[in-house]
Parts: C-alpha cells; structure tokens; sequence
C-alpha cells in the first residue's frame, strides 16, 4: 500500500481538479460546491444552537429539581373548617369509628372532638388518629362513652 495511496490520492486531486477547473461547466460547479459546503454549515450551525438550547432546558429542569429537593415547598397551614373536615375524612376512616355522635371543631391548629363512642378504645384510636392529621398542634379529646 505504500505506493497506492499517494497514486490514489494524486487521482482523486487531478479528478477534482478537472471537474471544478473545466472551462465550460467549471464555474457552475464551483459555486455549486460552495453553496453546498455554506448550506451545510449553516444546516450544522442551526443543529448546535438546537442540541446546546435542549442541553439548556435539561440542566434547568435538573437544577430546578435539585432545588425543590433541598428546599422543599411550604405547605400553608389549612384554615379551622378544612383542618375539621379533614380531620372528620382521615382520621374517622383510619380509626375506623362511626362520625354520627362526634362533632370535629378546630381553632387555630387545635382540634376538639366532642361526643359519646362505645367504648374506650374508639375514644383512643380516634384521638391517636386526629393527631396524626397534618395541620393539627392538638387534640382536645372531650368524648366519653355511654356508661
């Protein structure tokens, strides 16, 4: 191969060569060559500035992310009525007790349940439950059982 390549190379240069230096076509084809050679650079330019904007939007939704991982979003604290109501639809549902004889109140973060359950420990569950509640400070427990 030593003596090919440069054989090969000298051929293509003197095609090329007579293909753009032709006298009847040669500047046709010259400025064809560079309209070719400009229009793909510009198609490439074009292809950088699209790849390095997605690059861009990608590492601000990744630091975007980041943030909210290390900063984590405050929640406002939910006025008296939603805190009761959500109050009355978690912790009901997790102790598993009837609402018909309780009543739910909230004042400033603290809950009051008032009422008659059956038995002691519905009294216990429903209070360990509105206390797991988000939002609730404290549980006034002034429910009582039949007896």
């Amino acid at each position: 191969m030593g003596r090919a390549a440069p054989f090969v190379a000298g051929c293509i240069c003197g095609a090329a060569a007579e293909y753009l230096l032709d006298p009847g076509a040669g500047r046709r084809r010259r400025h064809l060559v560079r309209d070719k050679a400009v229009s793909r650079v510009r198609h490439r330019s074009r292809d950088a500035v699209r790849r390095a904007k997605y690059a861009e939007g990608v590492a601000e939704g990744v630091a975007r992310r980041a943030a909210h991982a290390v900063h984590p979003v405050q929640h406002e604290e939910p006025d008296d009525v939603t805190l009761s109501r959500k109050v009355e639809s978690i912790a009901f549902r997790e102790a598993g007790t009837p609402k018909g004889h309780v009543s739910v109140n909230a004042e400033r973060g603290v809950v009051f349940l008032r009422g008659q359950l059956d038995s002691p420990d519905q009294i216990e569950a429903l209070v360990d439950a509105a206390g797991a509640v988000d939002g609730v400070k404290e549980v006034k427990n002034l429910l009582h059982t039949p007896s």
